[in-house]
């Protein structure tokens, strides 16, 4: 049950952690960042065999922060409101989808807000600001239970991660409602007011996958869309163990909803996601889309959208962003365009009842798994002459490649990042030999980007960035 929802305000010498109204430019664009300390009781609950949830610990006290990122005229709102589940798996907060997609939101009107989804980022959040964060408090309130035996993701038996479904429960019935604690309630566009979409990138994405199968009858949000991750659910409570599933041969993944649902995957989690496909029954909707010649994690939203002082900032908490890769470049495919393309048909989807396009999936082979595959999986993605994957979501950058991109990258001690890939750029002389000139490659990829618009997965507004980024990427690897 939620109790208050607090404003906590940006002095000179404290500002929220994973602030974006420097970064995105937010004075010149008229956007507002505000943070809010969301306090109430929830319930700690553990799953019955149909996995519908029992509760385990009645309103175990919680406070948590909640991110918002705003138009500053109301009368610039979309009416979209995108909930993202802010993604934990480094033990800090991660906003990865707004960090994919923020040019597209902001250019929309639409609202972002980012919500904490563990308490392991407690400490990370007292470390970068103790006073600030002092009053965040995800206690575990039945610390004696016995430890999973099976937790692929690290165990602090002092936070209780099960609190978190009552917090997003008590979010979404606050952002929809009209109360005088809702900093979005003056905020209303098209027939509903406001539509509010879950997203979440890779482990979030469990997040989503249990709120649809356990939580779907206590709230409702108008369409979801996961990204990096596949149809597991996340742990009930702290203590219920998890298996990865990322490994040998996989089943076929399902996932749907009544309201749509959007699946997005690089090639470094479609092998052993695994999709089934596509749905469109009323009760049961659903895509994937699969994105070629991509990793879970790039150059652009690992490194470069954080700058200098970001990165540095994460440094100060202990966090180390960094390519370790030695053979070959951090992967820097622009697949941003695609996120932007999905968010845009999945609001299409819930508000004028227009089916996302389906999509080709990445073509698969079973067999032996590839060299260095980091996950041993039964399921190899099929290669052209190059070495890049057939099908899936392609950009002109996939279709006129120029080098060969890996879902993973390799250091210098042997050991393998899994999520972060790299690219081999392709020598001069193939490129010339392939391209002709600069000019012939920027009328081939100008050209591509039509076709892409066409297909429904770039939008307009996003060609003239693409070309630029991917003509400077062919110039840099020696195309003249």
């Amino acid at each position: 049950m939620l109790k208050s929802f607090t404003y906590q305000p940006v002095t000179e010498t404290s500002r929220p952690f994973a602030a974006a109204a420097e970064t995105c430019g937010f004075a010149e664009k008229g956007y507002v960042e505000d943070e809010y300390f969301q306090t109430g009781t929830a319930n700690v609950y553990e799953e019955n065999p149909d996995l519908s949830p029992e509760i385990l610990y009645p309103d175990a006290p919680y406070t948590t922060r909640v991110l918002i990122r705003r138009p500053a005229d109301p009368g610039a709102f979309s009416g979209n409101v995108v909930i993202e589940i802010l993604n934990s798996s480094a033990n800090i907060d991660i906003d990865r989808m707004w960090v994919n997609s923020w040019p597209f939101f902001m250019r929309n009107g639409d609202i972002y807000v980012g919500i904490s989804s563990k308490g392991h980022v407690v400490d990370a959040l007292k470390r970068f600001d103790p006073e600030r964060y002092a009053a965040i408090n995800w206690a575990n309130p039945l610390p004696g239970r016995k430890p999973p035996e099976k937790s692929h993701f690290l165990f602090l038996p002092q936070y209780e991660s099960g609190l978190f479904w009552d917090m997003l429960i008590d979010l979404a019935e606050l952002l929809r409602s009209d109360s005088p604690e809702n900093p979005i309630a003056g905020y209303k566009a098209g027939e509903k007011g406001r539509y509010l979409y879950l997203t979440g990138w890779s482990q979030s994405g469990g997040y989503i996958a249990r709120m649809i199968r356990s939580f779907h009858d206590k709230v409702r949000f108008d369409g979801y869309l996961s990204a990096g991750s596949g149809p597991q659910c996340a742990p009930m409570n702290a203590y219920c163990p998890q298996d990865r599933n990322r490994s040998g041969l996989p089943a076929g993944s399902i996932l749907g909803a009544p309201e749509p649902v959007i699946a997005i995957n690089t090639e470094s989690e479609n092998r052993h996601t695994f999709w089934y496909g596509d749905f469109d029954e009323p009760q049961f909707k659903f895509r994937t889309y699969q994105i070629a010649a991509s990793s879970h994690d790039t150059k652009y939203n690992l490194l470069d959208y954080y700058g200098e002082k970001g990165l540095t900032e994460l440094e100060r908490i202990g966090i180390h962003n960094a390519y370790y890769g030695v053979d070959g470049d951090p992967l820097d495919y622009p697949y941003e365009v695609i996120f932007n393309a999905a968010f845009h048909h999945l609001y299409r989807w819930v508000r004028e009842g227009v089916p996302a396009p389906h999509a080709p999936k990445i073509e698969t082979r079973m067999g032996d798994k590839p060299a260095g595959d980091p996950f041993g999986s039964f399921v190899a993605n099929r290669t052209d002459a190059f070495g890049n994957c057939k099908g899936g979501i392609r950009t002109p950058a996939a279709d006129y490649p120029t080098g060969k991109y890996t879902s993973f990258s390799t250091c210098a001690d042997g050991r393998v990042m899994a999520m972060f890939g790299k690219v081999n750029p392709f020598p001069p002389a193939l490129l010339k030999l392939l391209y002709g000139s600069l000019g012939h490659y920027r009328e081939l990829i100008t050209e591509g980007c039509a076709d892409a618009v066409a297909s429904g997965f770039m939008l307009p507004e996003d060609v003239d960035g693409f070309i630029e980024r991917v003509v400077a990427d062919a110039e840099k690897r020696g195309l003249s």
